[in-house]
C-alpha cells in the first residue's frame, strides 16, 4: 500500500512539473498562437508598413480585433518587436 501511494505521489509530482513546462512554453509565443499563414505577424507588419513597437501597439489596440489584443502588455509588444526586428 505504501508503494502504491508513493508511486501515485511521484507520478502526480512529475506531471505537475511537466504541466508547468508546457504553460511556460505557451507564454513564450503569444502572437504565434493566432498569427499563422496569411495572418502571420511579419506579413501584417510589412503590409501596414509598421516601423517600430509603438506603431505595432497602436495598430493592435486600435484595429478591428482590438478586443483580442487588450490582454497584452507593453513587454509583450516589445518582445514581438524584437522578434520582428522593429525599432
Amino acid at each position: 500500500m505504501k508503494r502504491l501511494i508513493a508511486a501515485i505521489v511521484t507520478v502526480v509530482f512529475i506531471l505537475g512539473f511537466a504541466a508547468l513546462g508546457f504553460a511556460a512554453d505557451a507564454d513564450k509565443d503569444k502572437c504565434g498562437a493566432c498569427h499563422k499563414g496569411e495572418k502571420a505577424l511579419d506579413k501584417i507588419v510589412a503590409a501596414k508598413k509598421i516601423k517600430n513597437v509603438d506603431e505595432l501597439m497602436k495598430a493592435a489596440k486600435e484595429g478591428k480585433s482590438a478586443k483580442m489584443h487588450e490582454k497584452f502588455t507593453a513587454d509583450d509588444y516589445k518582445a514581438a518587436g524584437k522578434a520582428l526586428k522593429l525599432q
